[in-house]
């Protein structure tokens, strides 16, 4: 490149007007002011001009070094700024990251809790199916002393007696048969009396124990009938519901065995009945008593099996007796139940498959307890406390509230 200058002439000003006059050269004498035409001498009024700036040399290499440092430094700069915004949190690209396997994220360790485990409605649960000591085969009848003892009979014409926890005590085996029946096949009904015995009702008599004996000291029989049932009062009498030809009847007993008072036709005369066949009604009759001596009665099919029958429906309701025999009400169908049975407190209980209802005496509902499965026989103790038998098992309930 050639250097050059620039030379820029300071204005004159005009002797006559004022005015500034710039078109003049540097060797020029004279001039005359453009504004009032006035002519006159330049020496006399130019001034010296501005400094005229010195341009350097270009100098090529040490431009080329700036360009390549500036060019340097941007490049760094703009690395360092993507480094920042890629560190940065909450700043993300809008471009999908490659696809890269990472295992699974490991989760803090959290305490393990077991469910809940439903408490056992159990007081007691004792038994299971067998011939051996403890177990069962058909279990169809239970009763419980005033020690708490129990006492669960079954198709083996055994009697077995367990202490309150359920452990084995002793064993009565029944007779099939005797002088007054032939050829008993199961036992229909047990029972513990005020004084301890043990009454077992079988082939249509009822054979009575001391319990410190194996070997019964008395036995009951309303020849040439059959005892299908029975209940004893407080006072040691007895109650036997027996088949009378075609019919039932009710037989009170007194303390020396004897038969004091007959009611014949005593449930179905109260129910009206209209059962077919007639027989299958009679074998169904259950029984019961509570503390003042009233009589409570159901036709209870459901320890009986299946059977084709005809019936009423009014025959299917528990009917209430006074002690001495007079009906005087009728409340709630049970024709599931496998028995009936009372408390201190005047409720009367009934089975109904799966389940033990309690009502008043004028029918209206106690209380109930559930769960049970196909339950075969229940009584309750002093306390009120429900004992069931389920296929070979004695479980223990509480008492109702």
């Amino acid at each position: 490149m050639i250097p050059f200058k620039l030379n820029i002439m300071k204005p004159l000003i005009c002797p006559q007007c004022g005015g500034k006059i710039t078109t003049y050269s540097s060797g020029q004498t004279f001039t005359t002011c453009s504004y009032c035409s006035t002519r006159f001498l330049i020496d006399a009024n130019k001034e010296e001009p501005f400094p005229e700036p010195v341009r350097e040399p270009f100098d090529f290499g040490n431009a080329l070094s700036t360009i390549i440092g500036v060019s340097v430094a941007g490049v760094l700069f703009i690395v360092i700024v993507i480094a920042f915004l890629a560190s940065s949190p909450g700043k993300t690209s809008n471009r999908s990251p490659d696809p890269v396997y990472r295992g699974a994220t490991p989760r803090s360790a959290e305490p393990r809790v077991s469910p809940t485990q439903a408490p056992d409605p159990n007081l007691l649960s004792f038994g299971g199916k067998g011939t051996g000591d403890g177990l069962f085969q058909g279990a169809n009848s239970i009763a419980v002393d005033k020690m708490g003892n129990i006492f669960v009979s079954d198709d083996t014409m055994r009697v077995q007696q367990f202490d309150g926890e359920g452990k084995f005590l002793k064993v009565w085996q029944i007779p099939s048969k005797t002088p007054n029946y032939k050829g008993a096949r199961t036992i229909d009904k047990i029972a513990i009396g005020e004084n301890g015995d043990l009454y077992v009702a079988a082939g249509g008599a009822i054979l009575i124990y001391d319990p410190k004996s194996t070997e019964h000291k008395n036995i009951v029989h309303a020849a040439p009938d059959y005892t299908r049932d029975f209940a004893i009062r407080s006072d040691g009498t007895l109650l036997l519901m027996v088949d009378k030809e075609d019919t039932d009847e009710l037989i009170f007993v007194n303390k020396n065995l004897k038969a004091m008072k007959r009611i014949d036709s005593f449930v179905t005369d109260a129910s009206d009945a209209a059962m077919s066949p007639r027989q299958t009604g009679l074998s169904a009759i259950r029984i019961a008593v509570d503390g003042p001596g009233n009589i409570y009665a159901i036709y209870a099919f459901g320890d009986l099996g299946s059977y084709q029958i005809s019936y009423n429906a009014e025959e299917l309701l528990i009917f209430r007796f006074t002690s001495d025999g007079k009906f005087t009400n009728k409340f709630v169908q049970t024709m599931e139940s496998c028995g009936i049975a009372t408390d201190n407190q005047g409720r009367v209980y009934i089975s109904n498959r799966d389940s033990i209802n309690a009502y008043t005496n004028m029918g209206e509902a106690a209380g109930s307890i559930f769960d049970l499965k196909s339950i075969q026989a229940f009584t309750l103790d002093k306390e009120n406390n429900v004992y069931a038998v389920l296929d070979d098992q004695v479980v223990k309930r509480p008492s109702l509230q």
